[in-house]
């Protein structure tokens, strides 16, 4: 079997050696325009916003409160970055201050890809959320999941699709 790469060293920036093959690093950039809105790129990663003073997280607006942010995904992947995580911690605490117990989770998708696997993708995404979301202490059958795939993307390049993969939370 052939083999691309023994060690991260093989590889390109960007990538690393998984199992003989050169794969994306995710949540890799180079710029703060291979990351999604409200991040920017430290160290070759996307970090959201930083955390409030009071330990708190989420996005604060003018008069210090929280606020429900939108998280964002690598390409073709429903995998959860240490920024997203963070932002999705930060929802929740947030929730869980406003007193928020119900949540709907919409999972999005760029264009590319087929409509059927980009509904599962989306899927896949807003899941990934929604157990993170429980194993903070919302409860199950309060936290609900959907995707709309690829329905509602709206871009037409690269850093446009970056907007279109995405999760976003709906309270109730």
């Amino acid at each position: 079997m052939c083999q691309q790469c023994r060690n991260d060293g093989d590889c390109a920036a960007g990538q690393q050696c998984n199992a003989g093959r050169c794969d994306p690093i995710p949540g890799y950039c180079r710029s703060d325009d291979d990351c999604g809105p409200g991040e920017a790129c430290l160290e070759n990663r996307c970090q959201g916003p930083q955390s409030l003073d009071d330990g708190s997280a989420g996005a604060a607006n003018g008069d210090g409160q929280c606020s429900i942010e939108t998280v964002y995904f690598d390409f073709d992947s429903s995998t959860i970055s240490a920024a997203a995580r963070s932002k999705i911690e930060g929802n929740i605490r947030c929730m869980q201050t406003k007193g928020i117990t119900t949540v709907h989770l919409t999972g999005h998708c760029d264009p590319r890809g087929t409509e059927e696997y980009n509904l599962a993708l989306g899927d896949r995404r807003a899941q990934s959320v929604r157990k993170i979301a429980v194993s903070m202490g919302m409860a199950s059958g309060k936290v609900t999941a959907s995707s709309m795939g690829e329905e509602m993307a709206q871009g037409e390049d690269e850093s446009a699709w970056a907007k279109d993969r995405r999760v976003e939370f709906t309270t109730k």
